[in-house]
């Protein structure tokens, strides 16, 4: 009932009491006339009976109007009294309906605020992703050209080398220069698991081991201030994983986290499983519900601010003086992190600290991979057949001719890949494997292959860059099977694929 209504039902009421009030006064003025009337004519006579008539009347009146103003006042404030109790129960269930609604609208806020906040997030998880694909393309780049660089360097060294006796006063300089060209190939690499373009040898690994395994060498290279801390969890599931790149990982945090605490801290290294559900996984991008296991490593050293923070995996940033540090260290861990389908999170704050969380995806069936067994070295294999060298860089096909003649071989050069498909579709009868490039300008590796598997569906052909692993080469020329030999290669590996890829029966 509204208050509106329960006021009309007032108004009646007291239109009816008020109406009833004015016939009873009617009555009794109507009485009183008649007894003054009467009282008039009573002093006339001596018994005085309208006088005593006169008495009894207005005391009745009296009565009568004393009794009806208790009852008007008492019916008014039972009237008030149940409009109020009535007003204050509607004040109530309306205060309880603004209460309920101001809850569902500040719950509203709450959500669409935490909505806001995700949004960004993502969207700033995006960006960073983004350009830390960009940035990994350039790496990749980068990776590739180099390596065509440490080819040639290589290549004719280990040629020489070969050629020479190792008495020659010049063979421990060639063998410097080839040193030298594995280690700078090495960066390479680097730069190649950063951009996911290397390939990670996964097996079932026990991660508390690994932990264990690194510690022990961080025991002897860290100051004695620095406490290690290890807390790994038992009954740890099993990781599907690369154990030298795992090895990267931890010694890499293990390595800042000790430049961080100059005035000594604690490392901390803990492990556990937990399981990551759809309501989590939406604040990471790209995440997966299901189970991981959780690697966290923290130091209380010096934190970072929120600019390094943006900047941290991106290769060659550092906050280290020159010469102490090439900035591929943090870019190294979040390639590997890809690489394994795993999500890295950091925390820091100057002065409080840095805690890195990696989540590994959990190994369904721990003996689902298996490594491969070692094969005994072999000797040099040398052949007589005819091999197309197919390269956009000079001294790359130079190189292969030089080697592939030394052993017995018969060449041919092309300097891209259309040159390669006029010489094949001409003397196809006569080749017998294409040692192919991948990148090229022009037509590059991959369709100069679809155009020689036109030509020859059984063709040969052994996949040489320095951009790419090997995995996936392989998933790129699906179903046919290629060769694959990384730029810079050795040239005995080079020559070992060749003999392989020719030896291998027909599909």
């Amino acid at each position: 009932m509204s208050i509106g209504s329960l006021g009309m039902r007032m108004d009646i009421r007291r239109n009816l009491t008020l109406r009833n009030q004015i016939e009873q006064n009617g009555l009794l003025i109507i009485a009183v006339a008649m007894a003054l009337i009467y009282w008039i004519f009573d002093s006339m006579v001596t018994d005085q009976f309208w006088t005593r008539l006169l008495v009894v009347v207005l005391i009745f009146t009296y009565g009568m109007m004393t009794q009806f103003l208790i009852n008007q006042r008492r019916e008014a404030e039972e009237a008030l009294q149940h409009a109020h109790d009535e007003l204050e129960e509607r004040v109530q269930i309306r205060t309880a309906e603004l209460s309920r609604a101001n809850e569902e609208l500040q719950r509203e806020i709450r959500e669409r605020k935490q909505a806001e906040e995700q949004k960004k997030k993502l969207e700033n998880q995006l960006l960073h992703a983004q350009k830390m694909e960009a940035i990994g393309t350039l790496a990749g780049g980068i990776a590739h050209d180099f390596n065509n660089l440490l080819q040639a360097i290589s290549g004719y060294t280990q040629l020489l080398l070969m050629r020479k006796d190792s008495n020659d006063p010049d063979y421990g300089k060639l063998e410097v220069i080839q040193s030298s060209t594995l280690k700078a190939s090495e960066l390479t690499k680097q730069l190649l698991i950063f951009s996911r373009k290397m390939e990670s040898k996964l097996k079932p690994l026990d991660l508390n081991h690994e932990v264990m395994q690194v510690c022990k060498i961080l025991q002897r290279t860290i100051p004695r201030m620095i406490t290690i801390d290890l807390r790994l969890s038992e009954n740890l599931k099993v990781v599907n994983a690369d154990s030298a790149q795992l090895e990267q990982i931890l010694m890499n945090l293990g390595v800042n986290a000790r430049d961080a605490m100059a005035e000594g801290g604690i490392l901390t290294f803990q492990t556990e499983n937990v399981y990551l559900d759809r309501g989590y996984t939406t604040s990471m991008l790209g995440a997966n519900p299901g189970e991981y296991i959780l690697l966290t490593v923290s130091d209380t050293g010096q934190g970072m601010d929120k600019e390094t923070l943006q900047h941290l995996f991106e290769p060659f940033y550092t906050t280290k003086e020159a010469g102490k540090g090439t900035g591929l260290g943090l870019a190294i861990v979040y390639g590997i992190v890809q690489n394994h389908n795993g999500y890295i999170q950091v925390d820091s704050r100057p002065g409080g600290g840095t805690t890195f969380r990696i989540y590994f995806p959990v190994l369904k069936d721990d003996g689902a991979l298996k490594g491969a067994e070692a094969k005994a070295p072999a000797d040099t294999p040398r052949g007589r057949e005819r091999i197309l060298l197919v390269d956009d860089e000079k001294t790359v096909l130079d190189i292969g001719q030089d080697l592939l003649r030394q052993y017995g071989y018969e060449t041919i050069l092309a300097d891209g890949g259309e040159k390669a498909i006029e010489i094949y579709r001409r003397e196809k009868d006569r080749i017998d494997l294409v040692i192919l490039d991948l990148i090229m300008p022009g037509m590059g590796g991959q369709k100069c292959f679809q155009e020689l598997l036109r030509i020859n569906p059984e063709i040969k052909v052994i996949i040489s860059t320095g951009a790419s692993a090997e995995e996936q080469v392989r998933e790129a020329f699906k179903p046919h099977p290629v060769g694959f030999v990384s730029k810079p290669y050795q040239l005995k590996d080079m020559l070992s694929k060749v003999r392989e890829v020719l030896d291998a029966k027909p599909r």
